[in-house]
């Protein structure tokens, strides 16, 4: 395959359709894409994208969903609970309620007539890169999952964007919020750069994001900071499936730092694969003058291991 580029997406016949499913009772709003041709009587390679920290389906997923359904992929891009246009409680972010909602969306993606049932595979950028590895070791069913600029360990991911006087105060602040919801049922509410301190080029990448879609603002309890703060998806490496995986990282990355990249990928069995990005920040990653590349890249990888 040539080069894929923003041109040969826009020219390709993708269509889409919004579609919703359940995950612990609770409904999922999300949009399927598929390449052309694909019918019930040739299903093709289902992938489920996963955004990162309190992402919405309506920014960035479409660019890669139709890159991926223009390679021969259905895609499956939704909202998590309590997100966007999904019910659920608001406020909240526990890692492994996502984790929770991905194996939902992996079951309902099964059950799409145009999708190979035995053919699926996650693709997950940013804090939704260590949620898709986690909902990978889950499920026998997910047979390979790419990593984009994730987290390997949300706690450490945390204190490293802190000088150390903010984490011990960070620290306080969880302590006392979770002996106040013990005894009220209460959490606190705060914008959510006091849990997750955003470097200088994310912080005004996000402003621009908040301008363009006003839904995206959001906020979260300081009982997803502790939820947050304990979750580590290296861990379930450990677990006794684990499927092909590839992992992306950016070398001068300010907010996922690439070491977190280089630990996930040392710490999975084989098969797995690692690409370097430099010359680039986090939120570089998804122009189109990288994107397509790399999303090319991963389409390959993807075929290679979703028999």
């Amino acid at each position: 395959m040539s080069k894929l580029t923003l041109a040969d997406v826009e020219s390709a016949k993708i269509e889409s359709r919004a579609v919703e499913f359940f995950s612990d009772s609770i409904k999922l709003a999300g949009d399927l894409y598929f390449p052309p041709q694909v019918t019930s009587n040739s299903p093709a390679p289902g992938l489920i994208i996963c955004h990162g920290y309190g992402g919405i389906k309506e920014f960035f997923l479409p660019e890669i969903a139709k890159a991926f359904a223009a390679q021969g992929f259905v895609a499956l891009i939704f909202d998590y609970r309590g997100f966007g246009e999904s019910d659920g409680e608001e406020n909240r972010l526990f890692p492994e309620e996502q984790v929770a909602d991905v194996l939902a969306a992996a079951t309902f993606l099964r059950q799409q007539a145009e999708v190979d049932a035995s053919s699926i595979g996650i693709y997950g950028t940013s804090f939704g890169g260590g949620v898709a590895v986690s909902a990978g070791t889950k499920s026998k069913d997910i047979g390979a999952v790419v990593c984009a600029v994730g987290i390997a360990d949300c706690g450490r991911w945390l204190r490293s964007l802190r000088r150390h006087w903010e984490w011990i105060e960070f620290e306080k602040r969880l302590d006392s919020d979770r002996i106040k919801r013990t005894l009220t049922g209460v959490s606190e509410i705060v914008e959510p750069e006091e849990i997750m301190v955003r470097d200088p080029h994310s912080a005004e990448h996000e402003k621009g994001l908040r301008a363009k879609y006003p839904n995206r603002a959001f906020k979260l309890n300081l009982a997803s900071g502790d939820a947050i703060k304990n979750f580590r998806p290296i861990e379930t490496l450990k677990s006794e499936y684990v499927p092909a995986l590839l992992f992306i990282g950016v070398e001068e990355d300010g907010l996922t730092p690439y070491e977190e990249t280089v630990d996930f990928f040392e710490a999975s069995p084989m098969p797995k694969e690692l690409i370097t990005l430099r010359g680039m920040t986090h939120h570089d990653l998804y122009k189109p003058q990288n994107l397509y590349g790399v999303l090319e890249t991963v389409g390959a990888f993807f075929r290679q291991y979703l028999k």
